[in-house]
């Protein structure tokens, strides 16, 4: 039976090879930039937590400061919208 490894898990990834086992992940996204990651405890990669978010964070170098995914989306839409404006 498959276990989670984190309460939180955003999703899980399956490997299969033909005369193998399949392998089984549970999945993380960061809240920041949306990138998901393989949950490997004791891996040694360095990940966070943002408080402001209430989410994980992939520990990239644009994700150690709060900017959650959904603002940065807005703000590239309202640059678009702008740039239309301009340009008519």
């Amino acid at each position: 039976m498959y276990e989670h490894s984190t309460r939180r898990a955003k999703g899980y990834a399956v490997w299969t090879e033909p005369g193998q086992r399949p392998i089984e992940r549970d999945t993380l996204q960061c809240v920041h930039c949306g990138g998901h990651w393989l949950v490997e405890p004791g891996s040694g990669i360095k990940r966070g937590w943002c408080t402001l978010c209430s989410g994980p964070h992939c520990g990239g170098s644009g994700c150690w400061a709060c900017t959650p995914f959904e603002r940065r989306l807005e703000q590239e839409e309202r640059r678009a919208a702008t740039w239309a404006l301009a340009r008519s």
